[in-house]
Parts: C-alpha cells; structure tokens; sequence
C-alpha cells in the first residue's frame, strides 16, 4: 500500500474547515445584513452577542484547530517514519469520518448525548494512532 494515501483523510478533515468556515461567514453575514452602527462597532471589538446559529459554527470552527493538530502531526509523523500502513491509514478514516459526525451535529442540533460519544470515538482513535507510533518508532 502507498503510504501517500493516508493524506486523503487530511485533504478530507482541510475541506471540512473551509466548509465550516463557510458555514460560519454565511451565518455571521445573515446576522450583519440589519444591524445598527453600535452593533458593528461591538462587532468589532469582538463584543457582539451572535445569534445561535452563528455561535454554534464559530465554536465549531474554533474546535477544528484543536483535536485535529494532533491528527496532522501524527500523519506527518507517521509518513516520516514510514509507519502509514493500512490499519494506520483506517484509523486516519475513521477519525475524519468521526470529526465530519461531530461537526454535522455541532453545528446542526447540537446535541451533546450525540456529539460527546462521537468527540470520544475521534479522540480515542486519534490515541491509539499515536500509541501505533511510538510502537513502530520504538521498534524500529
């Protein structure tokens, strides 16, 4: 197997940001269309109180610079040492696949008996990623 295929989950969980923020542009632009010169000002300064929907992808947006910098530097990592074998490049699968779950339902119902379990099936592939790592690193 080409190790260079674990780069597509990357290339998937990038599009995901440029979706979300988006997203966010389109929310916060609805919300700025009718608003008064103090609103903007307050916009400005980082003051404004968004409507909901606006929150929930700027959280959203905001979260994909968290958890998933981790999943970059494991890929890249794991390039480097050559240790992107298929169960490698799964789990890579896996956990964008759970990083789209956990924005569709952040940014839509925003339930956290739904997001949580999926934040943690994310977070818990995105460790066995690393501890698959240090393995072939220690091993090798």
């Amino acid at each position: 197997m080409n190790q260079v295929a674990i780069l597509y989950p990357v290339f998937v969980q990038v599009l995901l940001i440029f979706v979300v923020a988006v997203l966010m542009s389109r929310a916060r632009r609805r919300s700025v269309v009718s608003r008064t010169r103090e609103d903007l000002q307050a916009i400005a300064i980082g003051q404004y109180d968004w409507p909901e929907d606006a929150k929930k992808r700027a959280a959203n947006y905001t979260n994909q610079f968290e958890i998933p910098v981790l999943f970059y530097a494991v890929v890249a990592f794991a390039l480097i040492v050559k240790s992107a074998d298929l169960v490698m490049i799964v789990l890579a699968w896996i956990f964008v696949l759970s990083r789209i779950a956990h924005a569709a339902i952040h940014v839509g119902s925003n339930r956290v008996k739904y997001r949580a379990p999926v934040f943690a099936l994310g977070f818990l592939v995105l460790m066995v990623m690393w501890v698959r790592l240090a393995v072939h690193v220690i091993l090798a």
